[in-house]
């Protein structure tokens, strides 16, 4: 009932106007202010408690380099008069301004992006290199896999109660991780949270099977238009060493439930290397998956490289993952959050003030004009 204010303040303000100045035209000016401030308010608080960051995956596709170059720029003058009326003039000379090289690679996920240097980051480029495309797809190979974060709109996130562990106080456990949304490198996103053996082999191999997990796939709801095949993001995350299945659960409450093509695997381990438990968690329509890949993962010996983990739970995905709609969501109200409603309700208030005291102001005007004619007209 967020409009209930602005509704009261209509009803007050016109009430006002009828029984004193009738000036309808301030009137609506006070009640239009106030609504534009309270629907402001509206949408910048459904804004901040339903913007959502997705990760998507894709793949190097395209390239563009463009030369750098020295462009003329001709001399210009300008001529001014001063409060006198004599003019005069200034000109600033010809020059050229030079222009650097541009990179850009494009990816199937994130678009067209600049880029200033190798993949590795040891390789700068600049105006000697590289002076063609063929030189910059040699640094950066066709299907180099990539990600990229995108925002989108998540009621989910908004309604807490839909994912929240009743037993679970997020606050108990401050050392939960944030969720992995930050890109570097210009197209990495490290999905692999915590230790693992063989880590960095491990991240490269859940690139690779991010990517190929959304690989372009025609839809079949819109003949001639592809779609990316499972839509999925896998995420896995070691909470650390000896930590309760608790941190599962929290980390879980932590992330909102996690993004609409999330599949996230939390766990952990023992000082030796052992897995102590293991929690999935996703919005995926198939829930045998999730104990699937939780028992795999929890039949494992103690392991020397994770690479295997990564391959293995990727095709269980790519057997049985169903991303669900978030669509499915649409039913649910974002309630005003206290900060706002407080806001809405200040600015009607003061929205009233300024009719009350206005129309005290009007009055008393009124009433002085009344006063100095009535002695005019006793005098004569």
């Amino acid at each position: 009932m967020y409009w209930l204010p602005v509704i009261l303040l209509l009803l007050i303000v016109f009430g006002i106007e009828i029984y004193t100045n009738k000036n309808f035209i301030k009137a609506v000016i006070i009640v239009a202010v106030a609504t534009l401030l309270t629907g402001i308010t509206v949408a910048i608080d459904y804004s901040v408690k339903t913007t959502d960051t997705e990760v998507w995956s894709g793949y190097v596709d395209n390239w563009r380099h463009n030369e750098e170059y020295d462009e003329w720029i001709p001399e210009s003058c300008t001529t001014t008069t001063d409060s006198q009326g004599r003019s005069s003039t200034s000109c600033t000379p010809g020059y050229y301004q030079h222009h650097d090289a541009e990179n850009y690679i494009h990816t199937t996920d994130g678009g067209w992006i600049t880029v200033y240097n190798s993949p590795d980051g040891k390789v700068g480029f600049n105006d000697s290199w590289p002076n063609r495309k063929s030189e910059l797809q040699d640094m950066w190979p066709e299907g180099i896999p990539s990600s990229s974060a995108h925002s989108y709109v998540n009621k989910v996130q908004a309604s807490y109660s839909i994912y929240k562990h009743k037993d679970i106080d997020v606050k108990d456990y401050p050392d939960l991780p944030d969720y992995p949304k930050k890109v570097k490198n210009y197209i990495y996103v490290d999905r692999i949270i915590g230790d693992v053996p063989n880590k960095e082999a491990a991240l490269k191999q859940l690139n690779m099977k991010n990517t190929w997990l959304n690989m372009s796939i025609p839809n079949p709801e819109k003949p001639g238009k592809t779609m990316s095949w499972k839509q999925v993001n896998l995420i896995f995350v070691n909470v650390g060493i000896d930590k309760p299945q608790e941190y599962g659960f929290a980390l879980q409450d932590h992330w909102g439930g996690g993004n609409k093509n999330d599949f996230v695997v939390s766990f952990s381990t023992d000082s030796n290397g052992d897995f102590l438990w293991t929690y999935a968690f996703s919005w995926s329509e198939v829930e045998l998956l999730k104990l699937e890949v939780q028992d795999y993962i929890m039949g494992l010996q103690k392991i020397s490289d994770f690479v295997p983990v990564v391959d293995e739970v990727s095709q269980k995905l790519a057997d049985q993952f169903v991303r669900k709609q978030f669509a499915d969501f649409n039913y649910l109200q974002i309630e005003l959050s206290t900060i706002a409603t407080i806001l809405i309700w200040v600015f009607n208030l003061i929205g009233l003030a300024v009719s009350i005291f206005t129309a005290i102001q009007e009055n008393e005007v009124k009433s002085r004009r009344a006063q100095r004619t009535q002695r005019y007209r006793s005098r004569y």
